[in-house]
Protein backbone atom coordinates (compact mmCIF):
# COMPACT_ATOMS: atom_id res chain seq x y z
CA UNK A 1 0.00 0.00 0.00
CA UNK A 2 1.35 3.44 -0.94
CA UNK A 3 1.28 6.52 1.27
CA UNK A 4 -0.67 9.25 -0.55
CA UNK A 5 -0.43 11.88 2.16
CA UNK A 6 0.72 15.36 1.23
CA UNK A 7 3.89 14.78 3.20
CA UNK A 8 4.77 11.65 1.20
CA UNK A 9 3.98 13.39 -2.10
CA UNK A 10 6.06 16.39 -1.01
CA UNK A 11 9.06 14.15 -0.39
CA UNK A 12 8.74 13.04 -4.01
CA UNK A 13 8.61 16.73 -5.07
CA UNK A 14 11.82 17.41 -3.18
CA UNK A 15 13.49 14.40 -4.79
CA UNK A 16 12.73 15.75 -8.28
CA UNK A 17 9.41 14.12 -9.24
CA UNK A 18 7.80 16.79 -11.45
CA UNK A 19 4.40 15.08 -11.45
CA UNK A 20 4.20 15.12 -7.66
CA UNK A 21 3.89 18.93 -7.55
CA UNK A 22 0.97 18.64 -9.97
CA UNK A 23 -0.69 16.23 -7.56
CA UNK A 24 -0.42 18.78 -4.75
CA UNK A 25 -1.85 21.45 -7.08
CA UNK A 26 -4.80 19.29 -8.13
CA UNK A 27 -5.48 18.28 -4.56
CA UNK A 28 -5.56 21.79 -3.02
CA UNK A 29 -5.86 24.56 -5.62
CA UNK A 30 -9.69 24.69 -5.53
CA UNK A 31 -9.69 24.93 -1.75
CA UNK A 32 -7.12 27.78 -1.82
CA UNK A 33 -9.13 29.52 -4.57
CA UNK A 34 -12.35 29.23 -2.51
CA UNK A 35 -10.50 30.65 0.50
CA UNK A 36 -9.63 33.76 -1.54
CA UNK A 37 -13.24 34.06 -2.73
CA UNK A 38 -14.58 33.74 0.83
CA UNK A 39 -12.30 36.57 1.88
CA UNK A 40 -14.07 38.82 -0.64
CA UNK A 41 -11.53 38.72 -3.44
CA UNK A 42 -13.05 39.01 -6.95
CA UNK A 43 -12.68 35.79 -8.96
CA UNK A 44 -10.04 37.01 -11.47
CA UNK A 45 -7.86 38.32 -8.65
CA UNK A 46 -8.49 35.14 -6.60
CA UNK A 47 -7.08 33.12 -9.50
CA UNK A 48 -3.95 35.26 -9.49
CA UNK A 49 -3.60 35.00 -5.72
CA UNK A 50 -4.04 31.22 -5.87
CA UNK A 51 -1.22 31.02 -8.39
CA UNK A 52 0.91 33.29 -6.18
CA UNK A 53 0.19 31.03 -3.20
CA UNK A 54 1.44 27.99 -5.07
CA UNK A 55 4.44 29.95 -6.31
CA UNK A 56 5.20 30.74 -2.68
CA UNK A 57 4.86 27.01 -1.90
CA UNK A 58 7.49 26.27 -4.53
CA UNK A 59 9.70 29.15 -3.43
CA UNK A 60 9.64 28.00 0.19
CA UNK A 61 9.56 24.28 -0.60
CA UNK A 62 12.24 23.48 1.99
CA UNK A 63 10.41 25.31 4.80
CA UNK A 64 6.81 24.09 4.47
CA UNK A 65 5.09 22.66 7.54
CA UNK A 66 2.64 19.81 7.63
CA UNK A 67 -0.26 19.39 10.00
CA UNK A 68 -1.30 15.74 10.27
CA UNK A 69 0.65 15.08 7.05
CA UNK A 70 -1.37 17.73 5.16
CA UNK A 71 -0.10 20.86 3.38
CA UNK A 72 -3.54 22.49 3.36
CA UNK A 73 -3.19 24.43 6.65
CA UNK A 74 0.15 25.86 5.50
CA UNK A 75 -1.38 26.74 2.11
CA UNK A 76 -4.37 28.52 3.72
CA UNK A 77 -2.12 30.59 6.01
CA UNK A 78 0.13 31.39 3.05
CA UNK A 79 -2.90 32.30 0.92
CA UNK A 80 -4.04 34.70 3.63
CA UNK A 81 -0.57 36.30 3.77
CA UNK A 82 -0.36 36.54 -0.03
CA UNK A 83 -3.76 38.29 -0.08
CA UNK A 84 -2.69 40.72 2.66
CA UNK A 85 0.52 41.54 0.77
CA UNK A 86 -1.45 42.12 -2.44
CA UNK A 87 -3.87 44.38 -0.56
CA UNK A 88 -1.01 46.42 0.89
CA UNK A 89 0.58 46.73 -2.56
CA UNK A 90 -2.75 47.86 -4.02
CA UNK A 91 -3.22 50.49 -1.29
CA UNK A 92 0.36 51.78 -1.78
CA UNK A 93 -0.29 52.05 -5.49
CA UNK A 94 -3.57 53.90 -4.93
CA UNK A 95 -1.87 56.31 -2.50
CA UNK A 96 0.84 56.89 -5.07
CA UNK A 97 -1.72 57.62 -7.79
CA UNK A 98 -3.60 59.95 -5.44
CA UNK A 99 -0.40 61.86 -4.70
CA UNK A 100 0.23 62.60 -8.38
CA UNK A 101 -0.96 65.94 -9.70
CA UNK A 102 -4.06 65.71 -11.85
CA UNK A 103 -3.32 65.52 -15.57
CA UNK A 104 -3.58 68.70 -17.54
CA UNK A 105 -6.80 68.87 -19.52
CA UNK A 106 -6.24 67.88 -23.10
CA UNK A 107 -8.56 69.36 -25.68
CA UNK A 108 -10.30 66.90 -27.92
CA UNK A 109 -8.48 67.05 -31.24
CA UNK A 110 -11.57 65.70 -32.98
CA UNK A 111 -13.23 69.11 -32.52
CA UNK A 112 -10.34 70.81 -34.34
CA UNK A 113 -10.45 68.28 -37.15
CA UNK A 114 -14.22 68.58 -37.50
CA UNK A 115 -13.99 72.36 -37.59
CA UNK A 116 -11.22 72.29 -40.18
CA UNK A 117 -13.09 69.71 -42.24
CA UNK A 118 -16.30 71.65 -42.34
CA UNK A 119 -16.00 75.40 -41.85
CA UNK A 120 -19.71 75.77 -42.54
CA UNK A 121 -20.52 73.50 -39.61
CA UNK A 122 -18.29 75.54 -37.34
CA UNK A 123 -19.89 78.79 -38.48
CA UNK A 124 -23.31 77.22 -38.09
CA UNK A 125 -22.51 76.27 -34.49
CA UNK A 126 -21.54 79.86 -33.72
CA UNK A 127 -24.65 81.18 -35.40
CA UNK A 128 -26.94 78.82 -33.54
CA UNK A 129 -25.31 79.72 -30.23
CA UNK A 130 -25.95 83.43 -30.90
CA UNK A 131 -29.56 83.06 -32.09
CA UNK A 132 -32.74 82.90 -30.00
CA UNK A 133 -33.89 79.26 -29.51
CA UNK A 134 -36.99 79.63 -31.71
CA UNK A 135 -34.96 81.25 -34.47
CA UNK A 136 -32.25 78.60 -34.15
CA UNK A 137 -34.85 75.84 -34.66
CA UNK A 138 -36.17 77.64 -37.75
CA UNK A 139 -32.64 78.03 -39.09
CA UNK A 140 -31.81 74.37 -38.51
CA UNK A 141 -34.99 73.20 -40.21
CA UNK A 142 -34.49 75.37 -43.28
CA UNK A 143 -30.72 75.71 -43.75
CA UNK A 144 -29.55 72.35 -42.36
CA UNK A 145 -32.42 69.89 -42.64
CA UNK A 146 -33.56 71.14 -46.05
CA UNK A 147 -37.19 72.07 -45.29
CA UNK A 148 -38.77 75.02 -47.01
CA UNK A 149 -40.16 77.89 -44.96
CA UNK A 150 -43.66 76.72 -45.90
CA UNK A 151 -42.90 73.26 -44.43
CA UNK A 152 -41.06 74.48 -41.32
CA UNK A 153 -43.39 77.30 -40.22
CA UNK A 154 -46.41 75.19 -39.15
CA UNK A 155 -44.19 72.72 -37.28
CA UNK A 156 -42.76 75.58 -35.24
CA UNK A 157 -46.17 77.18 -34.66
CA UNK A 158 -45.48 80.18 -36.90
CA UNK A 159 -47.26 81.61 -39.86
CA UNK A 160 -45.32 81.48 -43.11
CA UNK A 161 -44.92 85.26 -43.19
CA UNK A 162 -43.68 85.38 -39.56
CA UNK A 163 -41.18 82.62 -40.31
CA UNK A 164 -39.94 84.50 -43.41
CA UNK A 165 -39.52 87.68 -41.40
CA UNK A 166 -37.63 85.91 -38.55
CA UNK A 167 -35.41 84.06 -40.99
CA UNK A 168 -34.68 87.27 -42.93
CA UNK A 169 -33.65 89.09 -39.74
CA UNK A 170 -31.58 86.11 -38.64
CA UNK A 171 -29.82 85.86 -41.99
CA UNK A 172 -28.97 89.56 -41.87
CA UNK A 173 -27.48 89.26 -38.39
CA UNK A 174 -25.61 86.08 -39.30
CA UNK A 175 -23.89 87.50 -42.38
CA UNK A 176 -21.40 89.14 -40.03
CA UNK A 177 -20.57 85.76 -38.47
CA UNK A 178 -20.41 83.72 -41.67
CA UNK A 179 -20.31 85.93 -44.77
CA UNK A 180 -18.76 83.27 -47.00
CA UNK A 181 -21.57 80.75 -46.29
CA UNK A 182 -25.02 82.12 -47.14
CA UNK A 183 -27.94 80.39 -45.47
CA UNK A 184 -30.51 79.50 -48.05
CA UNK A 185 -33.91 77.92 -47.85
CA UNK A 186 -33.99 74.21 -48.51
CA UNK A 187 -30.42 73.66 -47.29
CA UNK A 188 -28.77 74.46 -50.63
Amino acid sequence: MTDDSDEAIWLRVLSGDSHAYGQIWRRHHERVFRHHLRCGTPAPEAEDLTAATFLELWRRRDAVRFVDASLLPWLIVTAHNVARNAGRARRRYQRFLASLPPPAPIPDHADDIADREDARLSAMREALAAARPADARLLVMTAVEGFTIREAAPVLGLSESAAKMRLSRLRTSLRAVMPQHPLTEGGS
